[in-house]
């Protein structure tokens, strides 16, 4: 006699295991399925929950083009007193740059020298932490505090910001029959403080305008006879006319800046400047000098057609909302324009919030296209009015769901966010379609709903949720990817994530709630005789799609070396295709603008 199989035991003690497995995922589906079918009254208030929510959810959604994209940008200022714009160029902005320029990460380096002041900007890439240049860019300063000017004022500052933050959502350019000086100054006092104060703007800038400054005409007399120099007023006048960056300091982890501020406020406190003593009393700059009023040299100038304007730029923080921002900055400019009786008039030079409003508008058409022709060709599969009105419904609910999730982790409305969920309407149905497939058989067998709705979910309710987790699996490491990448991946594949996690939970209690509801066997449905014949020729149609499919298969499995050879000359294929196309990280967009910028020796001016 042969030894007995010792194997056999371990082998149905195993496949014992992983039977219990399934009916333990089972289990779980059908107690889910089963709450939904027992309590309907509840799941139609979480329902009704769910929309009103998520509607609320969907309207205090902030909406603009693409989430904000910060790229780490750094900035130098030194200070150098009374020294001349080539001075500055030569003696302090030129050695900084190229002592920075052995930083790594540095992707475009610039400076502007003008007279006493240095600013050298320094851009990165996208993937580089700023926070963490930060020291090496201070070691890279102290290596050369040496080799600076001794008439620098205190050491240089570094300033760390975002090129975001530059950009304007809104630009306009004002015209007025005022001179330059008062308009701005019309503009500084009256409309900059309105849109300033609109929720969600960091900042005004304004571009073109002019002031007026004092001009200081010495009495040379006068100076001789106090035996005070023309020197003596410079060195009193740029002592106390400065405003002066003293530093920085981090808090919270915030990199915090200080200005040491001495600059005149008025006419009067500048005649007041104390710039000698003599015969046993002060001597004031009004006793040794004539001051007066005159308009500042023009160093930016915003013309066209031949007239000058003032542009008016509004830049959000990144939780602001373009659109609701640019309609408050124009009700403000409006009520500007009749305040003054079109005396002050604008003009919008660059509206971000109409190009987002348009690239929305198409995004969301485009999913609703979408939406339609997939409920027709689940119609046009399933030829039943019920069954598709089950599935179409997962859609919205899903929709919602994900809108609900942007919302509460501070995410908006964007080009990214609506292509996810775009892309996700097509996954979403799966989940309903394979549930109400094995209900409807079911139906068919019992005639009864509940049983079938049960038992439908229970039987693939596990498979859907695997597969469910497994998509999910795919995006969800690009929530973890930084900088531009990051920032343009999170939106898409968050709203993915959210949009397939809710299919699941709607395929598993919303699909055998209804189905418990308003399934019909299809002789009680009474449908029209040449509907009844369409239907017949689709399913013909069906019939023969499928022969083909297992004729198809058949010749494969019996022709395997073949079949293998053909799917491997595909890949090589595809592969030798993607070899020769273009790789670009953004593909090119024309904007219908261009730009032409001038660099211009130290010193320059518009004149010039």
């Amino acid at each position: 006699m042969g030894r007995p199989p010792i194997h056999s035991g371990r082998l149905l003690l195993r496949a014992g295991r992983i039977r219990g497995k399934r009916d333990r995922r089972r289990h779980a589906v059908m107690v889910i399925s089963d709450f939904a079918v027992k309590h309907p009254a509840i799941v139609a208030i979480l329902l009704i929950s769910l929309i009103v929510f998520g509607v609320i959810a969907g309207t205090a959604l902030n909406s603009e083009m693409i989430p904000p994209i910060a790229l780490p940008k750094a900035t130098i200022v030194t200070v150098y007193p009374g020294a001349a714009a080539r001075d500055v160029e030569r003696d302090i902005s030129r050695l900084i740059e190229n002592q920075m320029s052995t930083l790594a990460g540095v992707s475009r380096l610039s400076s502007a020298s003008s007279d006493s002041y240095s600013v050298v900007s320094m851009e990165f890439r996208a993937d580089v932490n700023i926070q963490e240049k930060l020291p090496q860019m201070r070691e890279l300063l102290n290596a050369i505090v040496d080799d600076l000017p001794n008439g620098i004022d205190g050491a240089p500052v570094i300033y760390l910001n975002e090129a975001s933050a530059f950009l304007p959502i809104f630009s306009v350019r004002i015209s007025s029959s005022m001179n330059p000086q008062a308009l701005t100054t019309y503009l500084e006092d009256r409309v900059v403080p309105i849109i300033s104060g609109i929720k969600g703007v960091s900042k005004i800038n304004l571009v073109g305008g002019s002031h007026m400054e004092a001009r200081v005409i010495l009495d040379t007399a006068g100076l001789e006879s106090r035996g005070i120099s023309a020197l003596n007023v410079y060195e009193a006048l740029r002592a106390n006319n400065l405003n002066v960056p003293s530093g920085s300091a981090l808090y919270r982890s915030r990199e915090m800046s200080f200005t040491a501020s001495g600059a005149f406020d008025d006419f009067e406190e500048l005649g007041n400047l104390t710039v000698g003593f003599g015969d046993g009393s002060y001597i004031f700059l009004r006793d040794v000098a004539e001051i007066g009023p005159v308009p500042e040299p023009v160093r930016v100038r915003i013309r066209s057609g031949g007239q000058d304007y003032i542009m008016l730029d509004v830049l959000k923080r990144d939780e602001g909302d373009t659109i609701a921002i640019v309609k408050s900055a124009r009700e403000a400019l409006d009520e500007m324009r009749t305040d003054t009786r079109g005396t002050v008039d604008y003009a919008v030079v660059s509206d971000q919030s109409e190009t987002t409003v348009r690239s929305l508008k198409t995004v969301f058409s485009a999913a609703l296209t979408g939406l339609a022709l997939t409920i027709l060709v689940i119609l046009f599969v399933l030829h039943d009015l019920r069954a598709t009105l089950i599935i179409s419904v997962s859609i919205p609910l899903s929709i919602l769901f994900a809108l609900l999730g942007l919302y509460g982790t501070g995410r908006s409305l964007n080009l990214l966010s609506l292509a996810g969920m775009t892309v996700a309407i097509g996954m979403i149905v799966d989940n309903s379609i394979v549930i109400l497939e094995n209900t409807y058989r079911h139906f068919k067998k019992t005639r009864d709903r509940r049983s079938a709705a049960l038992t439908g979910a229970g039987e693939v309710g596990a498979a859907v949720l695997a597969s469910t987790t497994t998509s999910i699996c795919v995006f969800a490491p690009l929530l973890f990817l930084t900088g531009i990448i990051g920032v343009i991946m999170n939106d898409l594949s968050l709203a993915i994530v959210f949009s397939l996690a809710a299919s699941a939970l709607v395929a598993v209690v919303v699909v055998p709630w209804l189905s418990s509801l308003i399934l019909k066997p299809d002789d009680e449905v009474r449908k029209p005789r040449f509907l009844r014949k369409f239907e017949a020729s689709i399913d013909r149609m069906f019939d023969t799609l499928e022969r083909g499919y297992r004729h198809a298969l058949e010749a494969a499995l019996s022709n395997k070396a073949f079949a293998l050879a053909v799917s491997a000359s595909f890949l090589i294929a595809s592969v030798l295709l993607l070899s020769i196309l273009k790789v670009s990280f953004i593909p090119p967009t024309d904007t219908g603008e261009f730009e032409i910028h001038i660099e211009t020796p130290a010193g320059y001016t518009l004149e010039r």
